[in-house]
């Protein structure tokens, strides 16, 4: 619900603070006090559309922050989640406005476009007055409220589950059809491609090993030198290093008898001797030339050259190997794919049936809810001034989608002989009001949008049926937080909470103010209401007669 709303410089208002109550609150003041400029100021707030005219004249830029007491609705909750933006128990929704056109918008301070504001506000706020568009009676939100009042929120999960599963079948059916119109084409493709990957055949890390034996033989003569060379001079030759070693070996085991701790170090000219012999034998492998025939040193030129090639192309012989198996299955599927397109034909038909089905059961709970909401509605509209008003909500057949088979729309009559027209063309803002109040009247053990604003809701009515308006409002008051504009007595006695408003003038500008006040000073606003500028004792008495009646 809504705790706080703050507006500064916008518009007619130069400083407002105000909080409000869980229940009915009531704006009250004169004609043309500016009561629509805080539904206007909220209104930004949420995203609406504005202009540069919306700044208070001399002013630099405007400033409207209202803050959502948020704890436990899911909705909410899921959507900043949804929208990656910060999550508590309060939510602030802030609207900047510059003299030079720059507006911006914030959700919990995060700057967002002014699209997921508006998006938001359809969760948090229901407007009805001037600002329809937002409201639960839209022409696109329709088919919601009947879904509310039939509380098939798992016959809809369903159905969107169902339907996404169809939706990947068709895009799955539609990519194969296209491939199956250029099959022959696809074939040629891939192998041309997968050909010029088997003629080569590269084998995991080929490469490497050619190069490696090229070297080998481009260096055969110094490999062969510098190999004669070690295995000489470590064991082989005249005077090798194993000879020398022995010799060491046997002095120092003579040197032992004199001095036992030298025994140690005979350890270490063993292990000598043994890596002596070792490496000789090692590079005596490079000691006898290799035959590299020039046609074998082409070959392996050759060779490389051409797996280089592939290289340059696939990156790397591993990859060139991945994508000639990847080649090899896509063949096989262009080979079958009359057989596969006919399994993915399948596939979707199946899907089909399951989220018609879903959608069926859809169309029957909703076509129930629709003749019991009918009747709900058309009875509290009776209830306050509109005896002859009748309402159709009609469900008719659409393309399937991920809501069902079912456009809804509501037809209303206000007049006896007039024939139903759709609610969206009803002219009378307290007439639509009125509609919204009744079916929030049906709907309000059902959950919903936490907080109504209504402007007009007075429209064309008076007396006994005001108070009817009012107490059907006070009742829905206990479920949802309800914001009001009203010039009625009847109705405005029964709030909860008041906002007085007010506008002034001061050294050639106009000021509109707005400021919480008790039930002790809304007595005097009523009973101006009813007595006009002089408030009489009289008026204040039947002020208190209405707002406490015995």
């Amino acid at each position: 619900m809504l705790g706080h709303l703050s507006i500064r410089d916008f518009a007619l208002i130069h400083d407002v603070n105000l909080t409000f109550g869980s229940g009915l609150t009531v704006l009250l003041g004169e004609t043309g006090a500016g009561k629509s400029i805080l539904i206007d100021a909220l209104a930004a707030a949420m995203g609406e559309r504005l202009s540069s005219d919306a700044i208070r004249t001399g002013a630099k830029k405007c400033i409207v922050e209202a803050t959502f007491k948020v704890s436990g609705v899911e909705e909410v909750h899921a959507f900043l989640a949804a929208h990656e933006l910060d999550s508590s128990d309060e939510l602030v929704c802030r609207r900047e406005l510059t003299a030079s056109g720059t507006s911006r918008c914030f959700i919990n301070d995060t700057p967002v476009q002014t699209t997921v504001a508006r998006a938001l506000a359809q969760v948090l706020l229901d407007f009805h007055g001037q600002h329809d568009t937002h409201g639960l009676l839209h022409t696109s939100r329709h088919r919601e409220v009947v879904d509310q009042s039939a509380a098939h929120d798992d016959l809809l999960l369903s159905m969107q589950g169902a339907w996404k599963v169809l939706c990947e079948k068709r895009d799955a059916l539609t990519e194969m059809q296209r491939r199956a119109q250029t099959a022959d084409e696809d074939r040629a493709r891939l192998q041309f491609l997968l050909d010029e990957i088997v003629r080569v055949n590269p084998q995991p890390d080929e490469d490497e090993s050619i190069r490696s034996e090229l070297l080998r033989a481009e260096s055969s003569e110094l490999v062969v030198s510098a190999a004669v060379v070690v295995r000489d001079l470590l064991y082989a030759g005249d005077v090798a290093a194993y000879d020398l070693l022995q010799q060491v070996r046997e002095r120092l085991v003579s040197l032992t008898a004199f001095d036992s701790q030298l025994l140690r170090y005979v350890d270490d000219i063993d292990s000598a001797l043994i890596a002596c012999k070792e490496t000789a034998g090692a590079v005596s492998a490079y000691t006898e030339p290799e035959d590299f025939s020039p046609e074998h040193i082409e070959q392996l030129r050759l060779r490389l050259m051409a797996l280089q090639r592939v290289v340059r192309k696939y990156g790397t012989l591993t990859e060139a190997i991945v994508e000639r198996e990847r080649l090899d299955a896509e063949m096989q599927n262009l080979e079958n794919v009359e057989e596969t397109l006919a399994r993915y034909e399948n596939d979707v038909a199946d899907a089909t049936s399951a989220a018609m089905a879903f959608a069926k059961k859809l169309s029957a709970s909703r076509q129930k809810a629709a003749v019991a909401l009918e009747k709900s509605v058309v009875k509290s509209l009776r209830t306050m001034g509109m005896p002859s008003a009748e309402v159709k909500i009609e469900v008719e057949r659409a393309e399937l989608s991920q809501h069902g088979t079912d456009a809804v729309g509501f037809m209303f009559s206000s007049n006896v002989g007039e024939p139903l027209r759709p609610l969206a063309k009803i002219a009378s803002g307290g007439e639509l009001s009125r509609v919204m109040l009744s079916v929030k009247q049906a709907m309000a053990r059902r959950g919903g949008v936490g907080t109504l604003v209504f402007d007009e809701i007075d429209t064309g009515i008076s007396g006994r049926i005001a108070r009817h308006v009012g107490e059907v409002m006070k009742e829905l008051a206990t479920s949802h937080q309800i914001l009001c504009i009203t010039h009625l007595p009847q109705i405005a006695s029964l709030a909860a909470d008041f906002i007085r408003v007010t506008k002034s003038e001061d050294a050639g500008a106009t000021t509109v103010s707005a400021e919480n006040i008790t039930s002790d000073d809304a007595v005097v606003e009523i009973a101006r209401l009813l007595a006009g500028t002089s408030v009489t004792p009289a008026a204040l008495d039947s002020a208190r007669e209405l707002m406490h009646p015995q």
